[in-house]
């Protein structure tokens, strides 16, 4: 049955405009073997909208018509289309900014740091002097740079003496890092040898994976390595993690009040085994590039 419309009624489908690739617009004069969708009215200008149409000849030579009418190309309906454009990017931007919230907190509770160390950021990183002021921007430079790094030596050995303020830098970039939604672990490592020793009072997480998890996180950092000797226990975990991330190419942080040689003596056994000190320590050589901190403690000024 043949359509028609009164021919002075403006219509929004010149030919123009007519459609490509075997598709038709309902305002064609011709017999439909279904009828088309009625026309609706441009809210702005009145001209009537009209549907796209194709014939489905594995069907029968069905036509399959388009429920939404072709837009209007006056003024008023762009205007109106990009608003809507516009509403929806905000809408979506919103929405990604709240996921993106989400995911910073949610990585603030993996990161096992608290209290103090969720404070410590860049810019309340005192730099009295020269020294403290080149430690500051060599660690801003590896937040900055952590996605582009290379594998060899893409971590950092931050070496002082107490209260210059490793800790703070350390934390730092964790911080910085997180903000940006990468993971990281930050904390004491004390504290990452009781986390192991306590999956074993607990069923819902094994050493294993309490291990693979300080393994693979993207950014390791080990606050205060040597401050007590470990155990045997101890030191051979610790060695499995780092050379875990060593074979991975795991970017690692270690904050140390000590050299290399003398965390090596502080990582030895009672037992006076130092094998597997020494080949932390090495690991760790070959991980690390050296930022050695120096100047007054922040806590005696």
């Amino acid at each position: 049955m043949a359509m028609n419309h009164q021919a002075d009624h403006a219509i929004s489908s010149p030919a123009s405009q007519q459609p490509s690739d075997g598709w038709f617009y309902s305002s064609e004069e011709r017999d439909w073997p279904e009828p088309p969708p009625e026309p609706v009215p441009c809210e702005y200008c009145g001209k009537l909208r009209y549907h796209k149409g194709k014939e489905l000849s594995n069907m029968g030579d069905r036509i399959f018509w388009i429920p939404t009418a072709i837009p209007c190309n006056c003024p008023g309906a762009v205007e109106a289309r990009e608003k809507e454009r516009l509403e929806r990017e905000q809408e979506e931007k919103r929405k990604a900014e709240d996921e993106i919230r989400r995911r910073v907190s949610r990585l603030r509770c993996d990161s096992g740091m608290r209290g103090r160390f969720l404070e410590r950021t860049f810019s309340n990183y005192l730099t009295p002097d020269e020294r403290t002021a080149k430690a500051k921007e060599t660690a801003i430079r590896y937040a900055q740079n952590f996605d582009n790094m290379s594998q060899k030596k893409n971590g950092l050995f931050i070496l002082g003496d107490i209260g210059v303020g490793k800790t703070h830098l350390a934390a730092a970039i964790a911080n910085d890092l997180i903000q940006r939604g990468r993971p990281v672990i930050c904390m004491t490592m004390i504290d990452m040898l009781a986390r192991i020793k306590a999956t074993y009072d607990k069923r819902e997480i094994s050493e294993g994976e309490i291990l693979r998890v300080y393994e693979t996180v993207p950014l390791l950092i080990i606050d205060d390595m040597g401050k007590e000797p470990p155990t045997d226990w101890g030191v051979s975990k610790i060695y499995t993690i780092i050379n875990a991330r060593y074979e991975g190419y795991k970017p690692t942080i270690v904050t140390s009040n000590y050299t290399d040689t003398e965390l090596e003596k502080r990582l030895t056994p009672q037992n006076g085994d130092d094998m597997t000190a020494r080949a932390t320590v090495d690991r760790l050589r070959e991980m690390c590039e050296a930022l050695v901190m120096e100047g007054q403690s922040w806590r005696s000024r």
